[in-house]
């Protein structure tokens, strides 16, 4: 996220013998102080801070290689971000942010980076995408949710064709666990097989012939892998308890608050690792899956990532990995493309300047050429048009199929549907409400991706954001050796104006645009080729 203040150095977290050192001033009043992250799977009474003088504690831990994401908990109730780290995390969930390089230095992320001044990462090249996934527009698709099974998805395959995307990401399609389960139906991503198909949505065959006819379609087909864990009643917790994390007494558990239908793997298991990478390769094998995304993988080893992609590449050089995370070192030998959610957020805020400078900080910080996945929705946010208001979703949509990176879009995002609130509504067997349709806003979609197709810059052309644009106004320029594209949106209720050099641009998609005077309506956008 954009940074949110000027930090204060000396209570930053910074590297010392042992690891990194973390600081916090607490209540006067508070009994404990824990630190819970992604480093140690976001457990809120394992990482006990010491208090070193009146309100400081403090607690050196040693951490990782890559980006990490954490919070201090007080008293075991109240879960906060450090006050001295300006450097919010782009998932919205509010999480401070750093990262460590593999000497143990911390990076924090600076005010300032931009083409001129990179930071070290930056330095490093990340790993080469397909150029499949790198033109791409995916679409994430519940199975039950969007068609019932996977008949019922090959069935629609002709909506999201003429629709346009053209990267078809699957969530999870395994049987569910019962043991502590949430709902009639359980947590999708709480997986009792690696090796099988939930039988409520189709057979083998059936699957088949929906990766077939998505191919047929000139479509990839991404598989959704719960990587770090499985449901607490997977045949494994019992015939081997040791590929799974242990309290003192033996029990197996999943460190993550809340979760207790999990169970975490313990990735310093050589076999275990063998098994799930095994059991990828069989899928990619018998189905013909063009890909994997990863559920979780910022708490998942990145040594771990790495052995996954070299097995997987050498059976199939064009795979693409995705992963959840907002981790640079995930670019360096792992995964092509990692999320980028700050989008989202920049957008609400509708100040041009602050997503600039957002755009150059998280561009910059990453390793040269790092593909991001910019969303408006995923699986753990509510609805666009519930975050920004409906009539702001256009322009919304307008400036993230627009931008670089690789867009994409939620079921049901690409027609206002309204009922989702997030992945836990799957719970229940919660399906699209088609009858909610929104012709126009399907239109919408259609003519972003279709001019997406059309015009290579907006696919690889380079991004630079326009100066002195007024408030509630997002703009930036695409442009390659050829063309320079020019996009405009006006994120507000009220009229803005812009240069009048704009007034020269020629149209090719716009809602709202009066060039006699360079004015944009209320929630009106222009993609305009510059001449």
């Amino acid at each position: 996220m954009d940074l949110q203040f000027r930090a204060a150095p000396a209570l930053l977290p910074h590297a010392v013998p042992g690891g990194v050192r973390f600081f916090f001033d607490a209540p006067a009043d508070a009994r404990s102080v824990a630190l819970a992250g992604t480093f140690n799977c976001w457990a809120g009474d394992v990482c006990m801070m010491e208090r070193v003088a009146g309100v400081r504690w403090q607690v050196t831990l040693p951490i990782a290689a890559g980006r990490h994401l954490y919070k201090f908990v007080i008293d075991d109730r109240d879960w906060i971000p450090d006050p001295a780290n300006p450097w919010i995390s782009e998932d919205g969930q509010n999480n401070s942010c750093l990262t460590v390089d593999e000497t143990g230095a911390v990076l924090m992320r600076q005010h300032g980076m931009s083409a001129a001044a990179p930071g070290p990462l930056h330095a490093r090249a990340a790993l080469a995408s397909p150029a499949w996934l790198r033109d791409g527009v995916i679409y994430q698709l519940s199975v039950p949710a969007f068609g019932g099974d996977f008949d019922g998805v090959r069935a629609r395959l002709s909506y999201l064709d003429e629709l346009g995307v053209d990267v078809l990401w699957i969530m999870p399609f395994h049987p569910i666990g019962i043991e502590g389960r949430r709902g009639a139906l359980g947590d999708p991503y709480a997986v009792r097989d690696f090796n099988s198909i939930d039988p409520a949505l189709g057979d083998a065959a059936a699957l088949r012939a929906l990766v077939a006819a998505a191919h047929d379609r000139g479509m990839r087909v991404i598989m959704d892998w719960t990587l770090n864990r499985s449901s607490v009643d997977h045949p494994f917790t019992r015939e081997y308890p040791h590929w799974y994390t242990q309290r003192a007494d033996g029990s197996i558990y999943y460190a993550v608050p809340n979760r207790d239908y999990f169970a975490g793997f313990n990735f310093a298991n050589s076999e275990l690792r063998q098994y799930l990478i095994a059991s990828m390769r069989c899928w990619i094998e018998r189905f013909g899956f063009d890909g994997l995304r990863f559920d979780d993988s910022d708490i998942t080893p990145c040594d771990f990532l790495d052995e996954i992609r070299a097995e997987l590449s050498a059976l199939r050089p064009d795979i693409a990995l995705i992963s959840q995370s907002y981790d640079e070192f995930h670019h360096l030998a792992a995964c092509d493309l990692t999320y980028e959610g700050g989008t989202r957020e920049m957008l609400r805020q509708a100040d041009n300047s602050a997503f600039a400078r957002y755009w150059n900080e998280s561009t910059y910080s990453f390793p040269r050429g790092a593909l991001r996945m910019r969303w408006l929705e995923d699986k753990e946010q509510g609805r666009i048009s519930t975050f920004l208001g409906t009539e702001a979703h256009r322009p919304a949509a307008a400036v993230m199929l627009c931008m670089d990176g690789v867009p994409h879009i939620l079921m049901g995002q690409e027609f206002n549907e309204p009922a989702w609130t997030g992945w836990q509504v799957l719970f229940d067997g919660w399906r699209l409400d088609w009858t909610a349709f929104d012709s126009d806003m399907y239109a919408h979609y259609q003519t972003l991706i279709a001019l997406r197709r059309r015009h290579a810059t907006l696919r690889t052309g380079a991004t630079a954001f326009l100066d002195g644009l007024p408030s509630g106004a997002i703009g930036f320029t695409r442009s390659d050796a050829s063309h320079r594209l020019t996009v405009l949106a006006n994120l507000s209720s009220s009229a803005q104006t812009f240069s009048p050099e704009l007034a020269r641009i020629e149209p090719l998609y716009a809602a709202g645009w009066r060039a006699e005077d360079a004015t944009l309506a209320p929630h009106g956008w222009i993609i305009a080729r510059q001449n």
